[in-house]
């Protein structure tokens, strides 16, 4: 599976930076004093400058403050605490240069590891009937090649799982946040990946960054999913009579031999996602006379799955960083328990047990990511667009088939 931007470190009141060698106090205390009304001015036990300010808005004060510190080679975390506003300035970590040549690799072995599972799919996929699927290929697509067909199986998903990262990657440019590139995973037949991820290499500066760096990917990631899904519904095979007749023969030996209702597909809701249900009655009324070009519908199905998992509000997902977001950290704690029940619920209980492991060997445990400003709440025009992370969640859900 894909996941959100990861930060490598984390503003709390521990010391998770480098031990302090910055300005004095009082320089940063001066910093700080442009924008707020100081109370008081100390070094933590950890050697921390930390000043206490009057409450009042903090968006765009505490982002001047953060400009200037980072000047310094410092951040700044600002956290409420009754009717004061404490401000924590950290020593900025030494931030690593990326290793392109491992992305590159890691992707090289992505397209290979894909392909290979699109060749599988292709020559015998069905219920592992390498025969059944040898059949059901030559009625729809008589003549056609493995390699072709293995090779669109893999730019259809890698399309869908690239530009996903590529989402949380636009997102970080667009908020000059440093993060690597996409690094793809490589896995076995039938779907070839575990997904991809990238890093953020420092920690957003407020809800507002931290729910757009969360919602980018899945965005990018269903829409692009649509577009798979509509063209291996418009673009596939055409459904001659002789063909017609020939999968019906087909269809009823292969259900008998596998012990099934019916081999074709049967795109109705909950075993298919809602999103690929309305893609199929809609184009079914623009271009009816067509099969659906099996490999680019696979790839679809899982980009529908990999868009549920990441869009479910748990954890550090990706719809876990939009609840921390909008609702703060204890609200994204119910969210985490809500979206674990509903992975339960959903027949995902291995993907939930991989979550929990996860979320236990944690060093924050449930915690999700904090922004340097977590004070300053998530923009209305955002907690409106909560609701499309909410409608892409049911429009992707379907049962698991396990």
């Amino acid at each position: 599976m894909s996941d959100a931007p990861q930060p490598s470190s984390q503003p709390v009141t521990e010391p998770n930076f480098a031990p302090y060698t910055g300005p004095s106090l009082e320089t940063v205390k001066s910093i700080v004093a442009s924008q707020f009304q100081v109370k008081d001015a100390f070094l933590d036990p950890y050697g921390i400058p930390t000043i206490l300010v009057s409450t009042e808005p903090t968006r765009e004060k505490f982002r001047n403050v953060v400009e200037q510190l980072r000047t310094q080679n410092l951040l700044g975390a600002i956290r409420a605490t009754g009717d004061t506003l404490t401000i924590k300035v950290f020593q900025k970590p030494l931030i690593k240069p990326s290793r392109r040549t491992i992305n590159l690799g890691l992707f090289l072995a992505t397209v290979v590891t894909v392909t290979v599972a699109g060749y599988f799919l292709w020559t015998g996929g069905l219920g592992g009937s390498q025969t059944l699927q040898t059949q059901f290929n030559q009625i729809v697509s008589p003549g056609a090649s493995s390699y072709v067909e293995a090779a669109t199986f893999g730019v259809g998903l890698l399309a869908i799982i690239g530009l996903h990262e590529f989402g949380h990657k636009a997102a970080t440019t667009y908020h000059k946040l440093d993060a690597t590139f996409p690094y793809f995973i490589p896995g076995p037949p039938p779907i070839g990946t575990f997904g991809a991820l990238i890093s953020l290499k420092g920690p957003p500066a407020n809800r507002d960054q931290l729910f757009d760096l969360g919602l980018s990917g899945p965005v990018v990631g269903f829409v692009v999913t649509m577009i798979v899904g509509a063209v291996s519904m418009l673009f596939g095979p055409a459904l001659t009579p002789a063909k017609l007749a020939s999968l019906n023969t087909w269809n009823s030996a292969c259900s008998a031999q596998l012990g099934v209702g019916s081999c074709l597909s049967n795109v109705s809701f909950p075993a298919q996602p809602l999103i690929l249900v309305l893609l199929s009655n809609l184009t079914g009324y623009i271009n009816p006379n067509v099969i659906f070009d099996q490999q680019l519908f696979f790839a679809a199905q899982i980009g529908a799955l990999l868009t549920f998992l990441n869009i479910v509000p748990a954890w550090q997902l990706d719809g876990g960083h939009i609840s921390r977001a909008v609702f703060g950290p204890s609200g994204h704690r119910i969210a985490t328990f809500a979206g674990l029940i509903l992975l339960l619920l959903s027949g995902f209980w291995a993907f939930a047990l991989l979550v929990l492991v996860m979320m236990a060997f944690s060093r924050r445990g449930f915690a999700g990511v904090e922004p340097l400003d977590d004070v300053s709440p998530v923009s209305n025009s955002r907690k409106i667009l909560y609701i499309l992370g909410i409608a892409m969640l049911v429009l992707t859900f379907a049962n698991s088939p396990l």
